[in-house]
């Protein structure tokens, strides 16, 4: 039995989006993070770490998001990580792009402007909020570009790579943030949102 252990996180969407992708037949666990509910011992067996999202495999479990969409690609033999070293090479230089750089600054952004909100954790610190869309925006300009002449991230075939930005970056959606300067990371978005597996995984989970 294949399950994924998460909550309304783009970490957790990421997985979400390749368990649906693939077709994947699992099972979703909704782990209340206002509730404390990653810290309980039980979830702490999955992942000491005390961080969503998990994957459980039979007796096995996986976190990092990133681990568990390499995973997922690779136990169903799908193209979406190619086995061509430099093609999958690619797809991981993307992934850690967005883990790194742009998918942080977004992160910090929707943290400041929506988490600490939800969660009553006080007011959004706008220097911070300042800082991550100063990068956000020039990181954007990067990707915009590479896709004027790409498809998808990694050339005319989508993979991991687009579900994993994809998930970091519909959260301009709930930004400050305009499309009008990067009208080709725009059509690659509507490209990705419009696909079955976006649209099912998102069902998965309620909105903050």
């Amino acid at each position: 039995m294949t399950r994924l252990f998460g909550f309304y996180t783009q970490n957790t969407l990421k997985c979400l989006y390749t368990l649906e992708e693939l077709g994947t037949d699992y099972d979703f666990h909704l782990v209340d993070l206002f509730k404390g509910e990653q810290r309980q011992d039980d979830f702490l067996k999955l992942n000491p770490v005390g961080k969503v999202p998990v994957l459980q495999v039979g007796d096995e479990s996986l976190f990092e998001s990133g681990a568990i969409c390499r995973y997922l690609a690779n136990a169903a033999g799908s193209d979406s990580y190619p086995a061509d070293p430099m093609d999958r090479a690619k797809v991981d230089q993307w992934m850690d792009f967005f883990s790194v750089h742009l998918g942080h600054w977004l992160n910090t952004q929707y943290f400041e402007n929506v988490i600490k909100v939800k969660a009553q954790m006080g007011e959004p610190n706008m220097e911070k909020c300042a800082e991550a869309r100063k990068f956000a925006l020039t990181q954007m300009a990067i990707v915009d570009t590479h896709l004027a002449e790409h498809t998808y991230l990694c050339g005319d075939q989508l993979t991991i790579a687009d579900l994993f930005a994809f998930a970091y970056i519909e959260q301009v959606e709930h930004l400050d943030f305009s499309w009008n300067d990067f009208p080709h990371a725009k059509a690659w978005f509507d490209r990705i949102e419009s696909r079955g597996s976006i649209q099912r995984g998102r069902a998965k989970v309620t909105p903050l």
